[in-house]
This record gives structure tokens, sequence and C-alpha cells, in this order.
């Protein structure tokens, strides 16, 4: 008898605790149509479908507004909301913030504005009054506000923000700084913002000690963004314990639309910055990450101070990632000068130099021969690099993807033909021959090498959105530690 009763009226018979842990399994679309089987199925699937919502165009987001509307609970369902919409295809975005600020359970927040700052001030509006309101529900999230008068968002823990300026290319954070006292946010991500002026940025509250190291913020993201060193140093202060730090300044604004005047501060300056930084996470940073704008002087030497970066206060540092223009601002440019380096974090096991271009551009020539951004006595002789207990070296290459589509004409190696291979491709295979050279140095030394690709899309620059072409990375080449 068991044995011939459908499969849907066995599960009808299930505790409800069953039923909900096995709903907690299935996609979306598997969802969908476990709804339809029954009412008592569509009570218990419902909340699922509104777990993780992405928002592409405004009709999306007038159409979810019009359900939480119609049911008040639907809002405490959403654990992930990202809204990412394009330029003129907004209609009907502006009902959505009334019920983001219902989403009392909301743990991944991602609002990206579509890159429209090349358009006209006037033709922004709609999107710098919604941003308004965004403004609105953070400062009713933040600390600030007594959990008992009913914060906002109580349980937001990561939050990605991308968004455009009424005036300017980089958007000032004074607009939109509350989201750095939300008291349980761990991970934040935002891109080109200025950090102003310290006598403009959270004024009310940076010397106020009940927040002051308060906030449980871990992970921290500013993305083509324009840095001044003491206004940094305010938005640093609150977390209790930073463990990760990513910068990368925003020089693509450099010469574009001057008459705007994007960037206020400029590149930052090595030493202020490190003193910014350790001014506050010293003790607790783990993992710092940097692409900066500042090129040292021909005629100063690295030893100048204020012209290098001096790491060497980090002792918590596990892992450092340096783009191809910062590696500069901690190693010589001509010889090695190992004997007096002490610019590097004490128990550094990671290393990493990333952006490094592949394509003939000086001094990055890596079509013609492999480039590495430091010498082979960098591994062999870690104690007097200042690295004792370095473990892994990454170097990542990038190219634009269309480079990889291209042929070019080529001598083999191995035969006296003409033969179609892309430089890619050659410069892959040079690579690896070099890797292959340097294995035994790095094996005795106990560090593992790695070489990472990564293909940028092509006419695109950071910061990456939801609907656009990522880049693609794999690693080239791994060598073994021990």
């Amino acid at each position: 008898m068991i044995a011939s009763t459908p499969l849907s009226l066995l599960l009808l018979h299930l505790p409800d605790e069953v039923l909900i842990t096995i709903f907690g399994y299935l996609d979306f679309n598997t969802l969908s149509d476990a709804s339809l089987v029954c009412k008592h199925f569509n009570d218990l699937v419902e909340p699922f479908l509104y777990h993780s919502i992405e928002i592409l165009n405004g009709y999306q987001a007038s159409v979810l507004a019009a359900s939480l509307h119609a049911n008040d609970r639907r809002a405490t369902w959403v654990r992930s909301l990202m809204v990412s919409v394009k330029f003129g295809d907004d209609m009907g975005l502006h009902t959505l913030p009334p019920y983001i600020s219902r989403m009392c359970n909301l743990q991944d927040l991602c609002l990206e504005t579509p890159d429209c700052n090349a358009k006209f001030p006037e033709e922004r509006v709609s999107w710098v009054n919604l941003q308004d309101r965004y403004e609105r529900i953070f400062e009713s999230a933040s600390a600030v506000v007594p959990a008992s008068f009913g914060r906002l968002l109580p349980n937001l823990r990561k939050c990605t923000l991308h968004f455009v300026d009424s005036q300017k290319e980089i958007h000032s954070m004074t607009k939109y700084p509350m989201i750095f006292l939300h008291p349980n946010l761990k991970s934040l991500t935002v891109s080109c913002a200025s950090t102003d002026y310290p006598h403009r940025l959270l004024v009310d509250f940076q010397d106020d000690e009940a927040l002051m190291k308060s906030t449980n913020l871990e992970h921290l993201h500013l993305e083509e963004c324009d840095i001044f060193e003491p206004s940094l140093a305010v938005l640093l202060s609150f977390p209790k314990a930073l463990k990760s730090l990513k910068i990368s300044e925003g020089i693509r604004y450099d010469g574009v639309f001057n008459a705007r005047s994007s960037r206020l501060h400029g590149n930052v300056s090595p030493g202020p910055f490190v003193d910014a930084v350790a001014q506050n996470c010293v003790d607790s940073l783990e993992h710092l990450s940097l692409s900066l704008g500042f090129q040292r002087p021909g005629h100063q030497e690295i030893d100048h101070r204020g012209q290098f970066l001096d790491l060497t206060p980090f002792h918590a540092m596990k892992r450092l990632d340096l783009d191809n223009r910062t590696v500069h601002l901690i190693r010589m440019r001509r010889q090695c000068d190992h004997a007096t380096w002490r610019r590097l974090p004490p128990n550094l096991e990671t290393l990493k130099v990333f952006g490094i271009p592949l394509g003939e551009r000086p001094p990055f020539q890596a079509r013609r021969r492999a480039w590495f951004p430091f010498e082979s006595c960098f591994v062999t002789e870690k104690a007097k690099h200042g690295v004792r207990l370095l473990k892994n070296l990454v170097c990542s290459y990038e190219y634009y993807r269309d480079d990889d589509e291209v042929p070019h004409l080529s001598i083999s190696d191995d035969e006296d033909t003409v033969e179609e291979v892309s430089q890619v491709l050659i410069a892959q295979r040079r690579m690896t021959d070099k890797c292959k050279e340097l294995q035994p140095i790095f094996k005795k030394a106990g560090v593992r090498l790695e070489i990472e690709m990564v293909a940028l899309p092509n006419g695109f620059i950071p910061p990456y959105l939801f609907p656009e072409d990522q880049p693609k990375s794999f690693v080239l080449w791994e060598s073994a530690r021990k």
C-alpha cells in the first residue's frame, strides 16, 4: 500500500520541521513548483522565495514593493537584497526604500547605481534623491539610535554601496557616513567615494567614547576612492578590531572631466597614510590590499622619509597585496637592498603583487621575458628582507580578454615555421618555463610560488557592477612548498 502511494502524498504527512529542512535545499524554480502543490506547502515555501532577491529594473522593484505591501511579514523574510538598475530603466525604483527599512532580518545588502557619472547633473536628480532616502535608512540603523527605539536593519552583516553624486564623478562620504556606525555590520564595500575632510565627516561623533571602538566591522573595502589620510583615520576609529582593509585610489579620474574637479585630495602620501591606518588598526589588521596612485620622484631614494610604506609595526598582518605600482614603495627599482630591508610586516606569510600588465608596456615586458617583481634573493634570504615567515608569493598578471582572441604570426621555438599563436599564449609559455627554473629555489626556501592570470573585460574598469562582465582568473603555475 505504501509503495503505491504518490511521493507528494507521503510528503504531506511529514512534520513541518522536516519539510522546512527539505525546502531549504531546493533552488528557486523547484521551490516555486512546490508552492503550487497545496496551501500548506505554499505557507512553508513562501519565506524561502523571499530569502534572496535581485532587482535589475524598476518594474521588478515596483512588483516587489506591491508584494511586500500585500503582506507585511514578507519583508521580514528577506535575507539578501541586490539592487542594480541601469540608468534610464529606474521607473518604479522609488517605491523600494520604505520596504528596505522593514527588512529586519536582512543580512546582505548591495545597492549599485549604474556608472552614469558621465551624465549631466540635472539628469541624475532622481538617482541622488533615491540615495538620500537610503541615507536616512542608514541613519536609523546606526548605533546612534538606541536599540530600544527600533533600530533598523539590526541583522545587517554585509553591505556594498556604489553611488553617484549630483555634481562630481566621485561622491562625498559626508553624505552617507552613518553606515560606518552600524553596530553589527562586518563587511563594507564603498566605491567611487571621497573621504572628504574631518571637519565635515561624522563631526558630532568623532569624540564620542561610546562609539569609538564600538562597531563590529572587520572587512572594509574602499574601491576607486579619493582618500584623505586624517579622514581615513576618523573612519577607522569606530571598528573594534578591523581585520581586513582593501584600498584602491581613483586614479582613473585623473585628467577626466577636470572642470568638475573629481578628486579633492589627489594621491595619498605613503608616510601619513600608514600612520592613519596604524593609529587604529595596528594590533588587529591581518590583511592589507593597496593600489595607490603615489609615484616616488626619480631623484628621491626609497629610504627618504615618507617615500615608502613602512609596514613593520603591523605584527598581526599575515597577508599583504600590492599592485604593480604600489610594490615600488617597498622595493628598490634597481638592485636589491635586502641587507637593509625593514619595510614589510615581520610576521607576513603571503605576499601578492597584482595588476602586472602582460602587454608590451615598459617596464613589464612579459611577452619578451618573464618579469618578476622581486629578485630570487627575496626568497632565499627571507630573514634579511624582514619576512622570515613567508610561505606564499603570488604574482598576478592581467591582460584584456580580446588579446587572447587575436592571433599573431610567430616563429615556433621548435621548428623553423611560422604559426599563428596569440601573444598571451606566448607569454604564458615563457612564464611557465621560467617558473620551472625557479622551482628548486622556492622549494628549498619553503615558499610556494603562484602565477595567476587575469583576463579583463575589454573596455571596462572597476568597480564591476552586477550586470557587467567580470574579470576571469586562473592559476597558470603553482609550485609545491615542500
